[in-house]
């Protein structure tokens, strides 16, 4: 009887357990590479693209392709301030980032560097990059950070998902 009344007591705490963790929100994991961040959304390569699409609104343009690397869609968001690359495993499926470029010096990246940034401020917050014609590449994680610089500024900044 005693075992009854503990067995059940058991099987309603895990019941009321699963319950509560499923309607928590879900939380994303932080990406173990180099990390954006936009409007208080902090976001890495391979990520759930859905928090960094709804803070930035509606792009200026869409582009919508079928993937040459997966069954679903490639979709390219143009905002004002930078362009976001994503695909889908299917093709309404969920979003994750495949890429970031900047388009001005309004973004940064987590380190604080962004488009007019010296070289040897860049040089200071990313250490042990390649530099090949200009382009300095930094990989973390599955993430290759890649800074271009021109007449010792910083004139490009990319985030570029990798495997």
């Amino acid at each position: 009887m005693k075992q009854r009344v503990i067995v059940k007591c058991m099987a309603v705490m895990v019941s009321f357990m699963l319950l509560i963790g499923g309607l928590a929100a879900p939380v994303q994991a932080k990406s173990s590479g180099y990390v954006f961040s936009f409007k208080g959304v902090s976001v890495g390569m391979h990520d759930k693209a859905k928090q960094i699409i709804k803070k930035a609104g509606k792009p200026l343009a869409k582009k919508v392709k079928k993937s040459c690397a997966y069954k679903g869609k490639d979709r390219t968001y143009k905002y004002k301030d930078f362009i976001l690359y994503t695909y889908s495993h299917t093709d309404n499926g969920e979003e994750y980032i495949n890429g970031i470029t900047f388009l001005n010096s309004n973004v940064s990246t987590k380190e604080k560097i962004k488009i007019g940034s010296t070289l040897q401020e860049m040089k200071k917050k990313y250490k042990n990059g390649k530099e090949k014609f200009g382009i300095y590449t930094f990989k973390k994680a599955k993430c290759k950070l890649q800074v271009e610089v021109t007449d010792g500024k910083v004139s490009n900044i990319r985030y570029v998902g990798t495997k």
